[in-house]
């Protein structure tokens, strides 16, 4: 596809100069491109109704082809933008002539049936919602996902192990790697401080039982000792002397 300068295109627009994004934006060109022509091929009956919706219908056209030329010549964004602006403000202006009426032509309120205007109405929601896809992070995220798995899809199944499909093995477990970071930090924070309480809490176990052991080991090896030994000698010679001076007496 040709672009308006040589330049390297801004990063929020490199998707749209994929496969993915040509399909859209081809898409997006043909539906604007048809609502214009609908509206321009309906612009003379609403010159006899009210001569400024004839104008608005033809200033509707010639903003839907620049804005379909914009999207087929270029990935640039301008030309979603511009298109939203016109496939919205037909859209609401069809709405907003239902329900209330606009000045002048009362006979569009309550009006819905009509076959062109449903079409039209239709084509608009349908490039609004593609313009959603091509503005949107979120949209282009997408876009993206789904231009990773076209270009897997270009290698043939006898010459998948080759380098470029093992490179776009590893981009998208770099990808993955990446987004999935922050929750491997907090479970290894989380798991971490689980593993030193229950490590702290197993030496805890460990020196009490190490103190139980010593106390019971003492306790069945201890053996009289000098000062028991002194006691009792000390018990026969009272015992011995009072038996003695009963005797005397």
């Amino acid at each position: 596809m040709p672009v308006l300068d040589k330049q390297p295109l801004p990063k929020t627009d490199a998707v749209m100069d994929e496969f993915t994004g040509e399909l859209l934006r081809w898409a997006g060109a043909a539906l604007i491109f048809v609502s214009g022509g609908a509206h321009l091929l309906i612009a003379g009956e609403h010159f006899l109704a009210a001569t400024y919706l004839g104008i608005l219908f033809l200033a509707n056209f010639a903003g839907s082809a620049a804005a379909a030329f914009a999207l087929y010549w270029s990935p640039r964004i301008w030309g979603w933008l511009l298109g939203s602006l016109v496939a919205g403000g037909a859209f609401m202006g069809f709405l907003i002539s239902r329900i209330f009426g606009l000045p002048g032509v009362p006979d569009f309120e309550g009006e819905w049936f009509t076959i062109v205007g449903l079409l039209t109405l239709m084509i608009e929601g349908a490039f609004l919602t593609l313009s959603l896809l091509a503005i949107t992070p979120q949209g282009r995220a997408l876009l993206r996902i789904e231009q990773r798995r076209v270009e897997r899809e270009e290698f043939p199944p006898a010459v998948q192990e080759t380098p470029a499909h093992f490179e776009h093995i590893e981009q998208e477990m770099a990808e993955t790697r990446s987004r999935m970071a922050p929750q491997l930090v907090d479970l290894r924070r989380h798991t971490e401080s689980g593993v030193i309480k229950d490590q702290v809490r197993q030496s805890a176990l460990e020196y009490l039982r190490g103190i139980r052991g010593a106390l019971t080991s003492a306790s069945e090896s201890r053996q009289p000792g000098p000062l028991a030994a002194l006691v009792v000698l000390f018990a026969v010679v009272v015992l011995v002397l009072r038996r003695a001076g009963g005797r005397s007496d």
